[in-house]
């Protein structure tokens, strides 16, 4: 009988062999710290022997397990965020909860953490651009949650004060024309004044909104409602039966708005 070469199916099982093993190794490691001191077992000499041996063989097995653990506790930090989400969603699809990019009365409501500062929402700003292009069922509620600062919070009241002023989405995509790069461009007013003057918006206005009750109402009840879910970064998605953590490439964040 002829030996098949090294690297063939022969091999093929010897990884998933080790990567159980440590799998066990974990496992065993967990029970025996739950486990009160009076009652926890010996090692097996034996089998960490054979562990070692079998990682020091195969190292790239740690590595597997490592990122298949981090995986699921990615898994599971997102489920427990949607879970967050859950009773808190007929709020956030509520008309009038923030400002909209796409048809307002589409019938997939999605909502959009964002950063005027985030360099990876200036990014999924043109897919989502395309998206809501492509389909007019889709309205993309968009809710501010500050990363970045002070500066950060002044190009979000401006933002809200131009949807008073029903010049939201062209203040919306001129801003991130101008920003997003960690505030690599300064909001000063004079900056600000020029995408007044650019969307047709009224800039003393937009100025005195930023601290009025309105501005304020949509900004404190936005960040109540990332509070409670847990939002720590930006962009961050809510659909109707899911959430996005972040940004993707335009066909899958399409998918993901149903």
């Amino acid at each position: 009988m002829s030996t098949p070469p090294i690297g063939g199916h022969a091999n093929k099982g010897v990884p998933i062999l080790i990567k159980n093993l440590v799998l066990a190794a974990v496992a065993a490691a967990s029970a025996l710290v739950a486990m009160p001191a009076s009652a926890q077992q010996a090692e097996d000499p034996a089998f960490t022997a054979k562990l070692r041996a079998s990682l020091t063989a195969h190292p790239e097995i740690i590595q597997e397990v490592m990122q298949a653990a981090q995986a699921k506790q990615q898994a599971d930090q997102t489920t427990a965020l949607n879970e967050k989400a859950g009773p808190l969603r007929s709020q956030m699809f509520a008309k009038g909860w923030g400002p909209v990019i796409g048809n307002p009365n589409g019938t997939v409501p999605v909502v959009e953490f964002i950063d005027y500062a985030c360099p990876i929402c200036k990014t999924a700003h043109n897919a989502i651009d395309n998206i809501v292009k492509k389909r007019p069922e889709v309205r993309v509620i968009i809710a501010m949650r500050l990363i970045f600062g002070a500066e950060s919070e002044k190009l979000a009241r401006f933002a809200l004060a131009s949807d008073l002023q029903g010049k939201f989405p062209a203040t919306h995509h001129a801003l991130y024309e101008a920003f997003g790069n960690h505030h690599e461009t300064k909001p000063t007013d004079e900056a600000l004044k020029a995408i007044a003057a650019k969307v047709g918006l009224n800039y003393d206005q937009a100025v005195k909104d930023m601290r009025g009750p309105k501005v304020n109402a949509t900004f404190e009840n936005q960040t109540k409602v990332a509070n409670e879910i847990g939002v720590s970064g930006t962009p961050f998605f809510i659909t109707r039966d899911a959430v996005y953590p972040g940004a993707a490439p335009e066909e899958i964040m399409s998918q993901a708005f149903r």
